[in-house]
């Protein structure tokens, strides 16, 4: 992908796409930008991956805050997700 095209406004898009969990081929498209052009984009630009990945964790953040805030107030569900999401992190930890 040609380096001119690396905007800010491209960069904000990415992220907000991927906060939205579409795939990196749905982004591509959304941005008509060729799927192939797109993937190489990400492998080889640091601030491209940087932007996919901010949006993906943030949304995942958000997530994981509603699971554990309804886990707080008493959901069983929940509960079950949340203390096996935090066996994973400490599993993950070491």
């Amino acid at each position: 992908m040609d380096e001119k095209l690396m905007t800010p406004q491209l960069m904000k898009d990415i992220e907000e796409y991927s906060l939205l969990m579409f795939s990196k081929r749905e982004i591509a498209e959304i941005l008509e930008i060729p799927s192939e052009g797109f993937m190489e984009l990400l492998e080889k630009n640091e601030q491209a991956f940087k932007a996919f990945r901010k949006g993906r964790l943030v949304q995942e953040a958000k997530l994981r805050t509603a699971i554990f805030d309804l886990a707080s107030n008493g959901s069983s569900p929940a509960q079950t997700l949340a203390n096996t999401m935090i066996i994973e992190a400490k599993m993950n930890d070491v």
